[in-house]
């Protein structure tokens, strides 16, 4: 909650992060799903934007399960309530998550916190918590780590029942963040074969009841994710292609050492350097700061005999290195130097990383990442979500020796082990309980954290928009389209009232937003104060037939720049001055 106070002071009015553009898809979705529920609707499907083709949810941040956990929130206090409440829980959720984890490997409940809270609140949470809700909803990816955990190396329980578990978790991943399942899958791959590599005589007695668990978690998960599957890949509007700009949004070299405006601590200097860093600051997540960087290698070379050190310490270099995406970004800069070329380091670091896993197994997941459906669409960035949690698991391992209470032999108890708390054992955990807090206090997060007002005219909320027909369309203003999100705002707000031709949403093309029209490029000249076409016969035939088209019943112009032309316009075009109602200028059109 004190991180997101700002939010939490009007969370029905106003949304944690920085922008409101990315938050209105997310806040739609989360008012859609349960009215489709309700209204016997397909929540995978909808034609309420982007009328009358629609929009393929499985495609965008629709996230069902989410929707429907805070259907009672949204029915009572609205979807952007419900927004800033999943935003809060997100962060506390996945660091409860990732300690829970970190108390498979180490007996010290202090030092399992910890790693929950450096996964919980790292950087890449904190960066993403800007607007995108669908990929800081993380508490999955430390539950999956112990299943896959159970199933190949400890098998102590059910291969059938830890199968069940592992399948309902990846279907519940699809509903919540597919990207996030995709890389998921990309760790648990790249996991098993170090693991083979590492141990592959240990391993082998272990085949049998893993591929048990892993054919009966596959079994589930089609059960429950072939609906949804199907209708991504072969429902209405289904997106084909490039989803994002290859190699844009990826971890700038610089980026592990220099701290972004996101941080308490920030040198100025330091902030105008990451400013220059390539794609959005909600992608700048790639920040551990040089004395976490340092604790980092220290335990892994310090315990690097324990199986859990070599494989956390090595998944979590690789997974740094391909974040880097395709070529190196050093200061903001592209360079033409290949990430997959640094595999030909493997044999000079053949004591760290196996020459094999290097040469072979790195460069397939590189080329996997650049080019390869579905994967390709994953944003390399982001992958420091896994980063942080194995950083967390090694934090946990050195903290959990660190600061446990020194034992000397007790001739008492036959020379067992008990607690001495001598001064120089004393100081020096005090000593490295200080170099513990120092590694963390880089990564604290700038407070308060960003909040954004959304206004939404009464119209919207009140009698005004009950007096447009149960799902009939309407042209609402400001248009939306990429990067403006505000008339989705106002849809979600009047409870899924009317439909919209509109959408900021991932369409066929791929685009963000709903097919040129001569009417949508109109708008769009008048909303960013170009000047627009000749007003002539011609032109309102053209805008005529796309509201035609679109079965437009009304045009509402709610707040936004220019707002005296746009009203302007659409009174020469129909003939007739406006009727303001509620904070709104609008028409009703005949057929």
């Amino acid at each position: 909650m004190l991180l997101f106070a700002e939010s939490w002071r009007a969370p029905a009015t106003s949304v944690a992060g920085a922008g409101t553009e990315d938050i209105g898809i997310i806040v739609w979705f989360l008012r859609w799903v349960p009215f489709a529920l309700g209204h016997a609707e397909n929540p995978l499907i909808t034609t309420y934007l982007n009328a009358p083709q629609g929009v393929n949810s499985m495609w965008n941040a629709s996230m069902p399960v989410a929707g429907l956990a805070m259907w009672p929130f949204t029915s009572s206090l609205g979807p952007i309530f419900s927004y800033n409440l999943l935003v809060t829980l997100a962060v506390a959720l996945s660091a409860w998550c990732a300690f829970l984890a970190a108390r498979r490997y180490v007996e010290s409940p202090l030092a399992a916190t910890l790693a929950g809270l450096l996964y919980g609140f790292s950087p890449y949470m904190i960066a993403q918590s800007q607007g995108h809700l669908h990929v800081t909803l993380a508490f999955i990816p430390p539950l999956m780590l112990l299943v896959f955990d159970e199933i190949v190396v400890r098998q102590r329980r059910s291969a059938r029942w830890m199968g069940v578990l592992l399948g309902l978790l990846a279907a519940s991943q699809l509903l919540l963040a597919e990207e996030v399942l995709a890389t998921e899958a990309l760790c648990a791959m790249l996991g098993v074969a170090l693991l083979i590599t590492l141990y592959p005589q240990r391993l082998r007695p272990h085949r049998p009841h893993a591929l048990t668990a892993l054919g009966i978690a596959a079994a589930v998960f089609l059960a429950l994710a072939a609906v949804p599957i199907g209708f991504q890949f072969f429902g209405p509007q289904h997106v084909t292609g490039a989803v994002q700009i290859r190699n844009a949004y990826v971890s700038d070299l610089l980026g592990f050492v220099v701290p972004t405006a996101r941080q308490q601590f920030a040198p100025a200097a330091a902030v105008r350097l990451s400013q220059g860093f390539s794609g959005y600051s909600s992608e700048w997540d790639a920040y551990l700061g040089v004395p976490l960087i340092g604790l980092l290698v220290y335990v892994s070379v310090r315990f690097w005999t324990r199986p859990l050190v070599r494989v956390a310490a090595t998944l979590m270099l690789m997974l740094a290195v391909l974040s880097l995406g395709t070529t190196l970004h050093i200061a903001g800069q592209w360079t033409a130097v290949p990430v997959g070329a640094l595999a030909l380091m493997a044999p000079l670091l053949r004591r760290v990383i196996p020459v094999r896993f290097g040469l072979y197994v790195f460069p397939a997941t590189w080329v996997g990442l650049a080019a390869a459906p579905i994967l390709s669409s994953a944003l390399p960035a982001r992958l420091m979500l896994y980063v942080f949690l194995f950083a967390g698991l090694l934090f946990a391992v050195l903290a959990d020796e660190w600061l446990k209470a020194p034992t000397l032999p007790s001739p008492a108890s036959g020379g067992g082990l008990t607690r001495t708390l001598s001064g120089g054992g004393g100081l020096s955990k005090l000593f490295k309980a200080l170099v513990i807090g120092a590694a963390l206090l880089p990564l604290i997060p700038r407070l308060p954290f960003p909040a954004e007002p959304v206004e939404v005219p009464r119209f919207f909320t009140g009698g005004g928009v009950k007096q447009l027909p149960q799902g009939s369309v309407a042209l609402v203003l400001p248009y939306a389209r990429l990067a403006n999100s505000s008339a989705m705002f106002w849809q979600a707000a009047a409870d899924m009232r009317f439909r919209m031709p509109e959408a900021y949403a991932l369409l066929p093309g791929p685009s963000f937003s709903s097919p040129p029209t001569q009417t949508s490029n109109l708008m769009r000249m008048i909303e960013q104060g170009e000047e627009p076409p000749a007003l002539s016969d011609n032109l309102r035939g053209q805008v005529l037939r796309d509201l035609g088209a679109w079965k437009v019943e009304a045009i509402i112009v709610g707040p936004m720049p220019d707002r005296e032309r746009m009203i302007a316009f659409f009174t020469w075009l129909t003939g007739t001055p406006p009727r303001q109602d509620g904070g709104v200028y609008i028409w009703r059109l005949t057929a």
